[in-house]
């Protein structure tokens, strides 16, 4: 067994259980604490989101304003006086518990742009991935349809697009948790804390994986074919 193969197979196993644990924990910021002002209530928009003028002949005009908006995943804390979110509706009470929320951040605040430039970086890296993992399994199907298999450059296709698989799912890993550590300094919300929740496709990272393994497989294949046709 070739260095490689023994090394993308451990990988593979380490990736499989380090998935799973993500995948099931949540990383929780420290305990919630109170404030004076701590609070969730329905009320009126603030001028923040929307301003309302009055024209000289009453009529109202509303105006909207700029804001970033992000998913956020939370985790509710208990009040310490034992209150809770409840939900009263044709005679029928749920307790909610809110798990992730879209909030809305004025523009006018300013330094939120942040977590968009790193989104917008995170597309264009997705974008130029797949063309280019699309212009390997290309040249892959073309030999394989060639019935060229146990070759080196079908090893090095499957290599490369393994590689590049699993490089995107660590960049988004790595861009989500940086988004997040940024909210959960710069946003504060009543009753509930920030969490980091890995919800990238580890499909990718275990398909990438298994395709490098593949690759060390053809490769050794390609050597016992090599050695084959030298014995006949």
């Amino acid at each position: 067994m070739s260095n490689k193969l023994k090394i993308y197979s451990t990988l593979f196993v380490i990736a499989f259980i380090a998935v799973g644990f993500s995948n099931s924990f949540l990383f929780r910021s420290m305990g919630w604490s109170p404030a004076p002002d701590n609070k969730m209530e329905f009320a009126e928009m603030p001028a923040e989101y929307m301003t309302i003028d009055t024209l000289a002949d009453g009529e109202t005009v509303s105006t909207g304003h700029s804001y970033y908006s992000y998913e956020l995943n939370v985790h509710s804390w208990s009040r310490p006086d034992n209150k809770v979110l409840l939900s009263t509706a044709q005679g029928q009470t749920y307790m909610v518990n809110m798990k992730k929320i879209e909030i809305d951040i004025p523009a006018s605040r300013g330094g939120f742009h942040f977590p968009y430039y790193l989104l917008g970086s995170s597309f264009i890296f997705w974008i130029i991935a797949f063309v280019w993992i699309f212009w390997m399994v290309f040249k892959l199907i073309v030999k394989i349809r060639s019935g060229e298999i146990f070759v080196s450059k079908v090893a090095k296709y499957l290599e490369t697009t393994g590689y590049l698989l699993s490089f995107v799912y660590l960049y988004e890993l790595v861009v989500s948790y940086i988004i997040t550590q940024y909210f959960i300094a710069n946003i504060h919300l009543a009753d509930h804390s920030i969490i980091f929740v890995n919800e990238c496709n580890s499909m990718y990272l275990l398909t990438g994986l298994a395709l490098m393994i593949i690759s060390q497989i053809i490769l050794m294949g390609k050597d016992l074919k090599e050695e084959q046709e030298l014995t006949i």
